[in-house]
């Protein structure tokens, strides 16, 4: 008994210190066990790249994303332009869309506004005929040429800054630009109409009213691409789009105001009274 007393305090003493090794190795080396998968022949003293670091290394791999062109050029975040919204290309692609349908189903009358636009004989061949065909493609490309005006103004009134009140953007200020145009262009007419028959002169006011809505029709399919450049284009080419698009729009009223001059000439008993009305209403209601 007393021989193996000393054996069972050693089996006692050495199951301590594995216990203790084992306490010590779970405390101090619960990486190594981990992340370096040493195998139990290993030696505790070989020290070895942690597998970790080398996966790292690994997953960076050819640094693609260093030394590129693109370079910072705002501290903090930007907030998102909101100038082109889904409301303007839908209303693009609409405007588009019916101004093709127009140019298909429609093609020889929209020839003959063409053609027109420069020859004074078609112009008063048309206003003669009075085709009510004709009248109702000129009131659809009428409702075009507005939409597209409405669209302009619009970005205008965003590159510009104009105080719009509560119309400070998108949908309802081009809807008010566009109704604007609209109403305008409609009450200039029906005054004309009005005027032409208090002073007993329908033909020619008929012919200066088809010479607006020529030059209606020319500035609606100018705006068409304009529209495009201005909202889809480069941001340096804005201003330049914009001076090229109000030089031509003054070409085509210093032209419209021509075409009226000789309108009004033809007159029998021509007064200067009629031209300074003729004026008065060009200048107020530019094309």
């Amino acid at each position: 008994m007393s021989k193996l007393l000393p054996d069972q305090n050693t089996a006692i003493v050495d199951t301590t210190s594995v216990a203790a090794s084992v306490h010590m190795d779970s405390v101090v080396a619960p990486v190594k066990s981990v992340f370096r998968f040493q195998d139990e022949e290993e030696s505790v003293g070989l020290v070895k790249e942690d597998t970790a670091t080398v996966v790292s290394n690994a997953l960076q791999g050819p640094r693609i994303f260093y030394g590129h062109q693109l370079r910072p050029i705002h501290p903090n975040a930007q907030p998102l332009s909101n100038e082109i919204s889904d409301w303007f290309t839908i209303s693009l692609i609409v405007l588009v869309t019916l101004f093709t349908w127009f140019r298909f189903f429609y093609y020889r009358i929209f020839r003959q506004l063409y053609t027109s636009f420069y020859n004074i004989t078609t112009t008063n061949q048309i206003v003669r005929d009075e085709s009510v065909l004709l009248q109702r493609a000129s009131l659809i490309l009428s409702v075009i040429s507005y939409m597209l005006m409405g669209l302009f103004l619009y970005q205008l009134s965003i590159i510009w800054a104009w105080d719009m009140g509560v119309l400070q953007g998108g949908l309802m200020r081009f809807v008010f630009l566009s109704l604007f145009v609209a109403i305008a262009y409609s009450f200039k007419m029906i005054s004309l109409r009005f005027l032409s028959s208090v002073f007993e002169i329908e033909r020619p006011v008929a012919l200066y009213i088809f010479n607006i809505f020529l030059m209606i029709m020319m500035v609606g399919l100018l705006l068409l691409p304009i529209n495009i450049l201005l909202a889809y284009g480069p941001l340096e080419y804005r201003p330049l789009i914009v001076l090229v698009a109000l030089i031509i729009i003054a070409l085509l009223f210093i032209y419209r105001i021509i075409r009226a001059i000789g309108i009004w000439m033809g007159i029998s008993g021509f007064s200067l009274f009629y031209l300074f009305c003729t004026f008065a209403h060009s200048k107020s209601h530019p094309c």
